[in-house]
Protein backbone atom coordinates (compact mmCIF):
# COMPACT_ATOMS: atom_id res chain seq x y z
CA UNK A 1 0.00 0.00 0.00
CA UNK A 2 1.29 3.43 -0.91
CA UNK A 3 2.10 5.72 2.04
CA UNK A 4 -0.63 8.28 1.31
CA UNK A 5 -3.21 5.50 0.93
CA UNK A 6 -2.15 4.15 4.32
CA UNK A 7 -2.64 7.58 5.93
CA UNK A 8 -6.08 7.92 4.31
CA UNK A 9 -6.99 4.47 5.63
CA UNK A 10 -6.04 5.55 9.17
CA UNK A 11 -8.11 8.73 8.81
CA UNK A 12 -11.09 6.74 7.52
CA UNK A 13 -10.87 4.23 10.38
CA UNK A 14 -10.57 7.02 12.96
CA UNK A 15 -13.47 9.02 11.46
CA UNK A 16 -15.69 5.93 11.25
CA UNK A 17 -15.09 5.25 14.94
CA UNK A 18 -15.42 8.86 16.09
CA UNK A 19 -18.59 9.63 14.14
CA UNK A 20 -20.12 6.13 14.03
CA UNK A 21 -20.03 6.00 10.22
CA UNK A 22 -19.65 3.23 7.67
CA UNK A 23 -16.01 3.38 6.49
CA UNK A 24 -17.21 2.60 2.94
CA UNK A 25 -18.86 6.04 2.84
CA UNK A 26 -15.53 7.80 3.47
CA UNK A 27 -12.63 8.37 1.08
CA UNK A 28 -9.81 10.68 -0.02
CA UNK A 29 -12.20 13.53 -0.82
CA UNK A 30 -13.98 13.37 2.55
CA UNK A 31 -13.96 16.88 4.02
CA UNK A 32 -13.20 17.36 7.69
CA UNK A 33 -15.54 20.33 7.97
CA UNK A 34 -18.16 19.90 5.22
CA UNK A 35 -18.72 16.15 5.54
CA UNK A 36 -17.82 15.47 9.17
CA UNK A 37 -18.44 18.88 10.80
CA UNK A 38 -15.21 18.43 12.76
CA UNK A 39 -14.62 20.55 15.81
CA UNK A 40 -11.20 21.41 17.21
CA UNK A 41 -11.29 18.42 19.55
CA UNK A 42 -11.92 16.10 16.59
CA UNK A 43 -8.93 17.50 14.70
CA UNK A 44 -6.79 16.89 17.80
CA UNK A 45 -7.96 13.25 17.82
CA UNK A 46 -6.89 12.86 14.18
CA UNK A 47 -3.48 14.45 14.79
CA UNK A 48 -2.92 12.33 17.89
CA UNK A 49 -3.73 9.13 15.98
CA UNK A 50 -1.25 10.08 13.25
CA UNK A 51 1.42 11.09 15.75
CA UNK A 52 1.06 7.73 17.51
CA UNK A 53 1.14 5.79 14.23
CA UNK A 54 4.16 7.51 12.68
CA UNK A 55 6.03 8.79 15.76
CA UNK A 56 6.01 12.37 14.46
CA UNK A 57 4.74 15.71 15.69
CA UNK A 58 1.78 16.97 13.67
CA UNK A 59 1.34 20.74 14.09
CA UNK A 60 -2.34 21.30 14.84
CA UNK A 61 -2.69 24.68 13.14
CA UNK A 62 -1.21 23.46 9.86
CA UNK A 63 -3.16 20.17 9.90
CA UNK A 64 -6.36 22.11 10.61
CA UNK A 65 -5.90 23.97 7.31
CA UNK A 66 -6.24 20.73 5.33
CA UNK A 67 -9.73 20.39 3.89
CA UNK A 68 -9.82 16.72 2.86
CA UNK A 69 -8.31 13.40 3.87
CA UNK A 70 -6.19 13.53 0.70
CA UNK A 71 -4.75 16.94 1.60
CA UNK A 72 -4.04 15.69 5.12
CA UNK A 73 -2.33 12.56 3.75
CA UNK A 74 -0.15 14.70 1.47
CA UNK A 75 0.83 16.82 4.47
CA UNK A 76 1.68 13.79 6.62
CA UNK A 77 3.74 12.37 3.73
CA UNK A 78 5.73 15.63 3.68
CA UNK A 79 6.31 15.44 7.43
CA UNK A 80 7.54 11.86 7.08
CA UNK A 81 9.67 12.60 3.99
CA UNK A 82 7.65 10.11 1.92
Amino acid sequence: MEFREEVIKILIEKAAKMFNLDPATLGPETSFKDDLQCKSANIVQFTTALEDEYDIEVPYMEFNRKATFKEAADYIAELCDE
